[in-house]
């Protein structure tokens, strides 16, 4: 009985040292200092660290623009933004569309379309149960008069509207049988968010891969065979035609998309767990402006964590010492 009694006495003394483990996670204790508020522009900012923490990410505060010829495009860093996966903005699809005989249009028609609950299951049943809205007249197009293999910019086609919903961008090919079914090529198919948080735009998909597209053909789903006329995927979107003998529809449809989409804003690790904590973080700013650079503290075992964050308000001006003001 003893011994019983014992072993209950163990088990709830390692029961309270797990408790007493749980709360031994202690807050990190790291601070970010900077020597002045005010910086030039492309002057080295030092972020002096004391203090001690496992883990820790340091957040630039710099939004997504273009820091010239010294370092090019950079990307957004700011440590509010960090989970953000959309923002409504302009939504700007744009892509060259050219033709491969002298007037196809004569015998074969391509059209521009959005649909907002296409299933993305990619056989014409599925397709034509869809809805899809006509925005053929969004876009510049060749006409007859546009000389054969030259490119037409269809122009900024607004997709703003649809912010917020999956959408699909449809190109469907249609030809009879009265004629020659000559095709069509589209390039730089692209679709860009532009934002008024951030100086560049962001770049959804392009057509760059075949990945984001899905095609079918009506023929194709009949006999199983790649005839001309199915679309050819690549860093263009090529639909050749036919020889005339059957009626052909052919659709290539992009991957679902919310237009309003942005990617979220990443910071960068300084410290891993086994790593030492720096004494400082050197980093440029390639544009004048007011940022809030911004560190994170983690403390992590198994038993939990402790997170702090730290913000420091810099500024960035204008080097005028060398710009010849």
């Amino acid at each position: 009985m003893k011994k019983t009694i014992y072993s209950l006495f163990t088990i709830a003394a390692m029961a309270g040292a797990v408790s007493c483990q749980v709360d031994d996670v202690s807050e990190p204790t790291l601070t970010m200092m900077t020597e002045k508020s005010v910086y030039k522009v492309g002057e080295i900012v030092r972020f002096n660290f004391s203090g001690d923490a496992d883990f820790v990410t340091f957040y630039s505060g710099v939004d997504n623009y273009n820091g010239g010829s010294v370092v090019g495009n950079v990307a957004a860093s700011r440590y509010i933004y960090k989970d953000r996966g959309s923002e409504p903005g302009q939504a700007i699809l744009s892509f060259n569309c050219r033709k491969d005989a002298a007037n196809p249009q004569d015998n074969a028609e391509l059209k521009l379309f959005l649909s907002t609950n296409f299933t993305s299951d990619m056989t014409m049943d599925a397709i034509h149960a869809a809805d899809w809205i006509d925005i053929t007249d969004r876009a510049k197009w060749p006409t007859e008069e546009t000389k054969q293999g030259t490119n037409v910019g269809s122009g900024n086609i607004d997709l703003s509207e649809w912010n917020g919903q999956q959408i699909h961008v449809g190109l469907r090919y249609k030809a009879g049988t009265n004629g020659t079914q000559t095709g069509w090529t589209i390039s730089s198919f692209t679709l860009k968010n532009t934002v008024p948080t951030d100086a560049l735009p962001y770049t959804l998909w392009t057509n760059a891969s075949y990945a984001k597209f899905g095609t079918m053909s009506d023929q194709l789903q009949e006999n199983g065979t790649s005839p001309l006329y199915a679309w050819t995927l690549g860093t263009s979107l090529v639909c050749k035609g036919g020889d005339g003998s059957k009626a052909v529809e052919s659709w290539a449809i992009s991957s679902p998309i919310d237009p309003s989409q942005v990617t979220p804003d990443y910071g960068t690790v300084i410290k891993g767990y086994s790593d030492p904590v720096p004494a400082f973080y050197d980093y440029q700013y390639w544009k004048p402006g007011k940022f809030t650079a911004t560190v994170v503290a983690r403390n992590q075992t198994v038993w939990g964590e402790h997170e702090t964050v730290q913000n420091i308000e810099i500024e960035i001006v204008e080097d005028t010492e060398n710009t010849g003001n």
